[in-house]
């Protein structure tokens, strides 16, 4: 057969290599449009969000019930559906995926932090220090997982954590009530490593973000903060997007930023690490030039928006 094709046979296998081109680019794009259906959720992320949400109720249960020996309304908050909500659960991925991406990074404290001490504005020493500390009491405790909830979220959690307490004790508790209350008054968003970073990107001058850039030397919180600034989409959002099974977002969300194509390649290589294959280094190497930063930043857009329609009327 391959000697009747003859001069044919070069064009198809051009057709041939662009069919799988196209195949791996729509596969790309489907998993974007349509997670759910193309990308399962693995075992292992299944797994890491259910123990990061019981660790949650675990810990805001002690400190309600004065530091129990073990949680007794984890097991009910599950099968109720609670831990299943959209926000709850959407908040636990991000967490998951940050994790990932600092321990991608070596973990440690962000260099760019501890080189702010010495900054000359005082805000944004103020703001080094709560980052350190948060990351110091956030990563490196335990205990205090409940520290990385939104306001709204650990206002939700605590008074269903205290009406399945109630539930399963048949009695109400003041001094449980009282500590659930004295917990979310105690509550400090400010002090919290993502408001932290807020804070030193607002304050920090033009020159002072080219670091930014650089998530070796920035850590993660620094790094995710600067993007979303750069391009007004939500902090959990991008750190989906980098730990997203498929790199193409990462690609798209880059090129947004106008990043050159050198220290995109490097910034992909240092938080996807393994989980970057052959063919997304090579549609990389094809296609990253011809994103137009204004088309990535409508795109981006986009996804932004259904993200926000799914938060307020998804399931999952």
């Amino acid at each position: 057969m391959d000697g009747l094709l003859g001069p044919q046979d070069d064009l198809l296998s051009i057709a041939c290599a662009d069919a799988r081109d196209v195949d791996a680019l729509c596969q790309d794009v489907a998993s974007i449009i349509f997670p759910s259906a193309v990308h399962t959720p693995s075992e292992a992320t299944i797994s890491a969000v259910s123990v990061k949400l019981l660790q949650i109720v675990r810990d805001i249960e002690a400190r309600l019930q004065e530091a129990s020996p073990k949680s007794v309304s984890g097991p009910l908050l599950a099968r109720s559906g609670f831990l299943r909500e959209t926000e709850i659960v959407d908040f636990a991925l991000a967490r998951v995926a940050e994790d990932n991406l600092i321990a991608r990074l070596g973990g440690g404290f962000s260099q760019l932090a501890v080189a702010l001490l010495d900054h000359a504005d005082r805000n944004v020493i103020e703001a080094a220090q709560a980052l350190l500390a948060a990351d110091s009491l956030q990563l490196r405790s335990q205990g205090r997982s409940y520290l990385t909830l939104p306001p709204e979220i650990l206002h939700k959690m605590c008074w269903r954590i205290v009406a399945a307490l109630e539930l399963l004790s048949g009695s109400r508790s003041d001094k449980i009530i009282n500590n659930a209350r004295a917990l979310i008054a105690s509550y400090d968003e400010a002090q919290t490593a993502a408001a932290s970073a807020r804070k030193i990107v607002h304050f920090l001058s033009d020159e002072g973000r080219v670091s930014l850039s650089n998530p070796h030397y920035a850590g993660i919180h620094l790094f995710v903060t600067h993007l979303s600034a750069e391009l007004n989409i939500g902090h959990d959002h991008i750190l989906r997007l980098i730990d997203f099974e498929s790199a193409f977002p990462m690609m798209v969300m880059l090129a947004a930023a106008d990043l050159p194509k050198h220290a995109a390649l490097q910034t992909m290589v240092d938080l996807r690490s393994q989980m970057l294959s052959a063919r997304e280094a090579a549609l990389f190497e094809a296609e990253y030039t011809h994103f137009a930063p204004e088309t990535a930043r409508q795109q981006l857009s986009d996804w932004s928006s259904a993200r926000s329609l799914f938060l307020s009327f998804g399931k999952t």
